[in-house]
């Protein structure tokens, strides 16, 4: 368990993308998938982090809506400034915080990752991409079958979109798993798959936009 007892800086990303509380929601969906990043810090014309945006924000705030020319709703986002619509606040951690104590701050807020600060200033980002490499590192032998969380929630293969977008953020997950007619996994639509679906059709079937990379594990 000493991994577990190693400062988050041993692990943390260094770079932190943030983005000023001017920029309309659009930009901020392409900033987060050039980076490949699931949150934004938003700073105030001060440098403060004064709130973030992630992929669940934007989706809870798309909308699908009838465009000219158009045979059905396509998702879009309100081309509005992230100050208007950013949740107040940042989690943050020091430097020194130890891993097992950021994934508490993890798990009470129900998060995917938590800011690294050095007095005033954010110098990394803890994820739990972060913390699965310091669950490797410490050869953690506890059965997955003790840690899921069950039901795995899943879609159909033909269901439309905007079905599976609305089951994203009624469910609170960041994934479904998508099931072909037999019930057999066949892919994965997470909130990534959802955005990167913005103009596409709300009707579309999830097969056109789910990705087919997924691992499957025995529990036994």
């Amino acid at each position: 368990m000493m991994r577990f007892a190693t400062p988050v800086s041993r692990y943390m990303t260094c770079a932190v993308i943030t983005a000023p509380d001017t920029t309309p929601l659009p930009e901020v969906h392409r900033l987060l998938g050039e980076h490949a990043i699931s949150c934004v810090p938003i700073l105030d014309a001060a440098s403060r982090a004064v709130g973030v945006l992630s992929r669940t924000d934007l989706l809870r705030l798309g909308r699908f809506e009838t465009k000219t020319n158009s045979r059905g709703m396509l998702l879009t986002l309100p081309d509005v400034p992230a100050r208007d619509v950013l949740r107040p606040g940042i989690i943050t951690v020091g430097r020194t915080t130890l891993v097992v104590q950021a994934a508490s701050v993890l798990l009470k807020h129900r998060i995917h990752r938590v800011f690294v600060r050095d007095d005033d200033a954010l110098t990394g980002v803890f994820s739990t991409k972060d913390l699965l490499l310091a669950l490797v590192e410490a050869r953690e032998a506890t059965p997955i079958a003790e840690l899921m969380s069950a039901p795995a929630y899943t879609i159909p293969l033909d269901a439309p979109l905007a079905l599976a977008a609305d089951r994203l953020t009624t469910a609170q997950v960041s994934g479904l798993v998508v099931v072909d007619p037999d019930g057999w996994p066949v892919g994965m639509f997470t909130q990534t798959e959802a955005l990167l679906a913005h103009g596409v059709l709300s009707d579309s079937p999830v097969e056109d936009v789910m990705s087919p990379a997924m691992v499957c594990l025995d529990v036994r």
